[in-house]
């Protein structure tokens, strides 16, 4: 019975130490609840839980330049347009601030105007150059065909006129834009769009200089 009873003793012993060999080599592994806390942490994004894009830039980038903004000018203006479209060239002119002597112009101006040239035409509204001088100026520094000076004929056969103003607000620019009747002054196409200060300043800072040197 003692014989028995240590036998017993002896084979309970033996199973004790091969239960952790056991243990390891049948039973998987499982991850620890911490490994699975930084798994779950590295799946989700960097806002905190919160999974709209952070604001990381500010202002915004500009979305569109400056010539696309004068597209949508000239879109809107050929909409306007679509019963009364002009029979004649349009000629254009420089965008001008909205002041009381309407005559001082910008870079905007300027540059607002020399793309409308490509967006009108682009949409199939013919257009008249104004600067277009009487003949071609070879000179040292090149051929030279643009003038605003006495190169220009005297006088301009031109019954429409695309003309539009800018005016400044605590955001950015308000561009108005109409295509008139030289001799008749009646409004045959208007369009209006905001410009964002940031658009001005990020796509190229001489956009948001206003000076007079055009």
């Amino acid at each position: 019975m003692k014989v028995g009873i240590c036998l017993a003793a002896v084979v309970v012993l033996s199973g004790c130490q091969l239960l952790p060999e056991y243990q390891n080599s049948c039973i998987p592994c499982m991850p620890s609840p911490v490994a699975d806390s930084n798994e779950d942490s590295a799946m989700l994004p960097a806002t905190g839980g919160n999974y709209l894009p952070s604001a990381t830039d500010y202002p915004p980038r500009p979305t569109k330049p400056l010539s696309d903004y004068a597209a949508d000018l000239a879109f809107q203006l050929l909409q306007s347009m679509q019963y009364m479209l002009p029979e004649q060239p349009v000629a254009i002119s420089t965008f001008v601030e909205f002041d009381q002597q309407l005559s001082n112009t910008t870079a905007v101006g300027n540059q607002l105007a020399e793309h409308m040239y490509y967006q009108m035409q682009r949409l199939g509204i013919p257009v008249a150059d104004i600067k277009l001088s009487r003949q071609i100026r070879v000179t040292p520094a090149g051929d030279l065909v643009f003038s605003r000076g006495s190169y220009l004929d005297t006088k301009q056969q031109v019954n429409y006129v695309l003309a539009g103003t800018i005016l400044r607000d605590s955001a950015g620019l308000v561009v108005n834009a109409r295509v008139m009747h030289m001799r008749t002054k009646a409004v045959i196409g208007s369009a209006q769009l905001h410009i964002p200060d940031f658009v001005l300043t990020m796509t190229n800072p001489v956009y948001a200089e206003w000076s007079t040197e055009y």
